[in-house]
């Protein structure tokens, strides 16, 4: 989890590149060590994050036309739990598949805090 000062768009998009480019080079140490991993549980981060990331690849939809990487910056309205925004970052691997990786900004003020969330598989609608 890395404190931030700051959560407007640009700023979240430009740490949503971040993990991209982490997730990309398989570099799951920086990811953790750059933003943790809230589902990690009893597990590594590290390990956590590379065992999530591969499930997610397994489970994926088959490869998709788009190649490209997406973030979309989301906020939520003010909540008991002070989660503050997410950051939705798509990716697809070498081969193609699409997964989700979710940034998640927690706090009421600066500082907050962003952690990877989730590490999912995007599924055909």
């Amino acid at each position: 989890m890395t404190q931030i000062t700051q959560i407007d768009v640009p700023f979240l998009s430009q740490l949503g590149s971040e993990a991209i480019a982490l997730f990309a080079k398989r570099d799951f140490q920086g990811v953790a060590d750059r933003f943790g991993y809230a589902l990690s549980f009893d597990r590594h981060p590290t390990l956590a994050i590379e065992a999530d990331f591969d499930a997610a690849l397994s489970e994926g939809q088959p490869p998709s036309l788009e190649k490209a990487s997406s973030i979309t910056v989301k906020y939520f309205k003010a909540n008991s739990t002070h989660l503050a925004a997410v950051v939705e970052c798509v990716m697809p691997d070498a081969s193609g598949v699409p997964v989700l990786i979710d940034l998640i900004v927690t706090g009421t003020e600066s500082p907050w805090h962003i952690s990877v969330e989730d590490i999912s598989a995007i599924w055909p609608a």
